[in-house]
Order: C-alpha cells, then sequence, then structure tokens
C-alpha cells in the first residue's frame, strides 16, 4: 500500500515578480552611481562601476529568466521540488539555502538538476491558504532536520 507524499503547490504572484524585478534594477542603478560618486581616483570608480553594473545585472536577468520558465511550484516533505513549465510537473529541482518563510511571506530559492537557480517570492493569500498552511509544515519539518 503506497502513501501520498506530502507536498504543496503554489502558483507564483505576478505582482510580485513584478515588485522583485523592479527593486533589483533600482538597486543596481543606486549601487552604480553610488560607486560613481565615491571620492577615489576616476578610473577605479569606473571599474568598480562596470563590474557592480554586470554582476547584479546578471543576477536581475537570471531571475526574470527563472520566472518566465516557472508557472507553478511543489514542494515535498523532504525539499524536493518540481517547476511546472508548459503545463507540467517536469524540471525537478531542490530548495537551497537563503529560502525563507515567514508567516505571510516567503522567499524561495531552487536549484534545478541542470544548475540553473531559481528564486520566487510568494505569499499567502486566500486562495492558497491550505497549500501555504502545507508550506508552513513542510518548512518547520525541514528545520528540524537542519
Amino acid at each position: 500500500m503506497s502513501s501520498r507524499t506530502y507536498s504543496t503547490e503554489l502558483a507564483p504572484d505576478p505582482l510580485l515578480r513584478r515588485v522583485v524585478i523592479t527593486t533589483g534594477v533600482v538597486a543596481t542603478m543606486l549601487g552604480t552611481a553610488m560607486i560613481l560618486i565615491l571620492p577615489i581616483q576616476p578610473a577605479w570608480r569606473l571599474l568598480a562601476g562596470v563590474v557592480w553594473l554586470l554582476q547584479h545585472g546578471r543576477a536581475v536577468l537570471l531571475i526574470a529568466r527563472g520566472n518566465k520558465r516557472c508557472e507553478r511550484l511543489r514542494i515535498a516533505h523532504d525539499g524536493a521540488a518540481s517547476i511546472m513549465t508548459g503545463g507540467q510537473f517536469r524540471t525537478p529541482a531542490r530548495l537551497v539555502a537563503g529560502s525563507i518563510v515567514l508567516r505571510r511571506i516567503a522567499w524561495l530559492r531552487f536549484e534545478t538538476e541542470d544548475g540553473q537557480r531559481l528564486a520566487e517570492l510568494i505569499r499567502c493569500n486566500g486562495a492558497q491558504n491550505e497549500n501555504w498552511r502545507r508550506l508552513q509544515v513542510i518548512w518547520r519539518h525541514l528545520g528540524a532536520e537542519r
């Protein structure tokens, strides 16, 4: 007799995705501007500004690319996850360090088998209340193991 695996399914919020991308772009631009006004040699400012812009711009692009790849998330009791793409859960992944689950909001970081990293900001809403409760239980269970 097989038992069902305890899991939850969550749908990312398009508004929260826009918030994450927008704040990432704004932070990248503000950081670049702050570097460019530092009281150091202009060549060093320029170099540091370019490095900052490339590094953080790449991070924002990776998050945006991951958002396009992920329609829904399924998280199992052991931290294993599946990512829905094209209407099917066909991309296995796992929760990685840096994920945080609070009472009403969660920042979940995943890594797929091919090494791509994804991050999703998820919030509790009425339609997902049962799934949110399941996420809370899974998260407590995972925290107790580590």
